[in-house]
């Protein structure tokens, strides 16, 4: 069987394609009379799912349906909305099949159609029994059924019958469905439909099977089976291998059960009946749930619910929503069970489903003994034994009984818990009668060998056509087996020479990478001796620079000394060997400081950030100048903020100040003025020298602190610079977190301005 896609999603895409068909020419109906006869041979073979594909029986009853309306036959024209019908309902559109049933019942109700209103009974009793109205369902069979003996309609009577059977049965009324089933059987045989009357025989096996009387339900399943495989009709033979697999699990055969639920869900995956589907994915989870297998049962009884809900079959849903329930008991999680049984109480509830009510309260009670609400739990227990009653399902009774008998024994009531134990274990006795049980052992063992023979018979079927097909086979497969080995001992050649190459390729890529490596070290190597080398000429340039002025004044003062010393005053020659005393130390303690400052950056030694008193660094670093300034007649005045702290590095921040009070005394002339100011601004100090000197230009201006541009200038008195002082002033401020900048004095002259952090101060 292959699986069967669907062709139309409505009533509209149905009617769409009747027009289709209808458009074609007149003439081509004229060259192929069709015949009443023919139109309802076409609507018979829909009715046989089993030889014909449900593809091929749709189009069928649409061919029918259009030739119908060609040749205005009402009669066929019903009689093809059943079959429609009936196909539809079998896919799971139950309120598209629902329609044209109405439709059929309104066409026949106009011409007085009494066959078509009777069958439009049941088909549309069928579609209420599926969603659960079970006593709408019961009252249009039971029409049904008194029309078709009235009218001596055989055929819809054994269908009304049969249906009535089905309502007797999901009310709980066993006996009385029984006799209506053999009935409808009988008629089914008499007329030799054998497909129907292996339908009813399922249902009468279900029933018996209900009632525990499984050898009967077994004699009831053989002859179904042999029926269906007589006439290949695959959906019931699908049925026949589910009640099969449900007589195996009661007889706790857990493999076989499975086998022929499995065999029951292959056929009706090709049939793509989701009715019947839902009821073997339910069936699948059961066996797994008897082996103690939750999480396998948990995943078919959602797969069961998901197809109950498609198309609203009450019944499926109920059992997959109390299935769930159950899952969940035997994991111990009561309270994530609870809300599906409480959902399947209600629906049974509200659909009169008794069998499906007395399951549920038995679960639920079940349920709520876990949770520890005993008084609850007794109230599902009796709702359950009420339902079971009412519903004559016996096979209930001593799983009420236990529940009753562990309420009463958990309250301390031993007396009506003996009462109930008592009634359990009879109940239990009736459950495993010895003589039923050998019955079923001899019709089980009897069914196996009438099945295990048709398998050998197909076997047998089997091997005589490979062995005819073997011989054939022979010759080409000699051929075969030569071709793979000539094939085989290239495809060595070719893979031998491809491995020695691709080894080759591997260790010549290794070489690569290995030079690459090589290379990149050198690369790295090569820019580190650079940054080395320009770390230096920095060092020197910078040691160069800072030692020429101190070496320059204290040269001064010692030509001075040597020269005019006979001219000078005691007093004079004792100031100007101070002054030369002072500038000595000044210059050995930037020595010291520079050869500090340039071990740090040659060793890439990190600024050491502390808080400094502003006052401190500034005076400092101005003592050195104190000789020139006094010689060249210029006050140096300091306005800082009482008790400033900052955050610096100090030999970068000395060396900066020196750099731009050095600066200032070149380019300042004799009887002007230098003044070192500073002023709070949020978080930082701005720290500004201010001389009344020459001034710069523009130009000068943009690339004084351009690393990249070599200046210098000559001071007033001569003094020679590096030009490298003010790009070294940037770069150690840029250090310390500030930045550095020039304006015009507002008078002449320049003013150097810097930032530098803040201290926080604590109080």
């Amino acid at each position: 069987m292959g699986k069967y896609p669907r062709l139309c999603h409505s009533i509209s895409g149905l009617i769409l394609l009747t027009i289709a068909y209808s458009c074609q020419q007149p003439a081509n109906y004229q060259q192929i009379t069709q015949t009443a006869q023919e139109i309802d041979s076409l609507i018979h073979r829909t009715y046989l799912p089993g030889s014909v594909s449900m593809d091929s029986s749709f189009v069928e009853a649409n061919k029918a349906l259009t030739l119908s309306r060609i040749a205005r036959n009402d009669t066929l024209i019903i009689k093809s909305w059943f079959a429609l019908g009936s196909i539809l309902r079998l896919e799971g559109k139950n309120d598209e099949a629902f329609q044209l049933f109405q439709n059929a019942s309104q066409l026949s109700a106009q011409i007085h159609y009494v066959n078509g209103s009777c069958q439009s009974l049941i088909e549309s009793g069928s579609i209420f029994y599926i969603r659960g109205a079970y006593e709408k369902s019961g009252e249009l069979f039971s029409k049904a059924l008194v029309m078709s003996q009235l009218n001596h309609f055989d055929d819809l009577e054994a269908a009304a019958l049969n249906f009535m059977g089905k309502y007797l049965h999901t009310t709980g009324r066993f006996d009385e469905s029984v006799l209506f089933y053999k009935r409808a059987i009988e008629i089914f045989k008499r007329r030799g439909d054998l497909m129907q009357s292996a339908s009813v025989l399922l249902s009468l096996g279900k029933t018996y099977s209900n009632d525990g009387n499984l050898f009967m339900a077994l004699r009831c399943y053989l002859e179904a089976y042999e029926t269906c495989n007589k006439t290949k009709d695959y959906i019931n033979l699908a049925d026949v291998c589910n009640h099969l697999g449900s007589i195996y699990l009661a007889l706790d055969k857990t493999a076989k059960s499975m086998e022929y639920h499995r065999k029951a869900l292959f056929y009706r995956l090709s049939l793509k009946t989701p009715e019947g589907l839902a009821n073997s994915y339910n069936n699948i989870g059961k066996v797994f749930l008897a082996k103690n297998n939750p999480d396998s049962a948990q995943i078919y009884f959602l797969k069961a619910l998901s197809n109950c809900e498609q198309i609203s079959y009450t019944k499926g849903r109920v059992k997959a929503l109390t299935n769930l329930g159950k899952v969940f008991n035997l994991r111990l999680e009561p309270l994530k069970a609870k809300p599906y049984l409480l959902k399947s109480l209600d629906i049974s509830r509200n659909s009169g489903y008794d069998e499906g009510m007395a399951e549920a309260s038995l679960e639920m009670g079940n349920t709520l003994m876990s949770l520890n609400q005993p008084d609850s739990a007794r109230q599902l227990f009796e709702q359950c034994l009420h339902n079971a009653k009412l519903a004559n399902l016996t096979g209930l009774y001593h799983d009420c009984y236990l529940g009753l008998y562990r309420f009463y024994l958990a309250k301390g009531y031993y007396s009506n818990a003996l009462d109930y134990y008592k009634l359990f274990a009879e109940a239990d006795k009736k459950l495993t009668k010895s003589e039923n049980n050998q019955q079923l052992s001899e019709l089980r063992l009897s069914f196996e060998s009438e099945i295990k023979e048709k398998d050998n018979e197909l076997l047998r079927n089997d091997n005589e056509f490979k062995k005819k097909t073997i011989l054939r086979k022979d010759a080409f497969i000699l051929m075969v087996v030569i071709a793979l080995s000539i094939s085989a001992l290239f495809a060595i050649l070719f893979y031998t020479l491809f491995e020695t190459k691709k080894k080759a390729h591997r260790k010549l890529a290794k070489l690569n990478e290995k030079v690459l490596r090589q290379n990149a070290e050198l690369e790295k190597l090569n820019k580190e001796l650079e940054n080395a080398n320009r770390e230096k000429d920095k060092v020197f340039s910078i040691i160069t620079h800072e030692l020429r002025n101190p070496l320059y004044w204290f040269q001064n003062l010692t030509e001075m000394l040597s020269v005019k010393y006979t001219n000078m005053s005691s007093e004079m020659v004792r100031k100007t060997l101070g002054a030369l005393d002072e500038s000595a130390k000044n210059a050995f303690h930037l020595m010291d400081n520079l050869l500090h400052w340039s071990r740090s950056r040659l060793n890439r030694i990190t600024p050491v950030i502390t808080d400094h008193s502003l006052e401190n660094l500034i005076n400092e670093s101005s003592r050195m100048y104190e000789t020139i300034l006094n010689q060249k007649n210029i006050p140096l005045g300091v306005k800082l903020p009482e008790n400033a702290l900052i955050k610096a590095d100090a030999d970068l921040f000395m060396c900066v100040m020196r750099n731009l009070i050095s600066n200032a005394i070149k380019f300042t002339p004799e009887g002007g003025t230098i003044e070192i100011n500073a002023l709070q601004v949020n978080l930082n100090y701005v720290i500004s020298v201010i001389d009344t000197g020459l001034g710069m230009d523009a130009k000068q201006k943009q690339t004084m602190f351009n690393s990249d541009v070599q200046t210098t200038s000559l001071g007033l008195m001569n003094e020679k610079g590096s030009g490298f002082g003010l790009k070294l002033c940037k770069e150690f401020v840029e250090m310390n977190g500030g930045k550095i900048w020039i304006t015009d004095n507002r008078v002449n002259g320049s003013c150097f301005s810097f930032t530098i952090p803040a201290a926080i101060q604590h109080t």
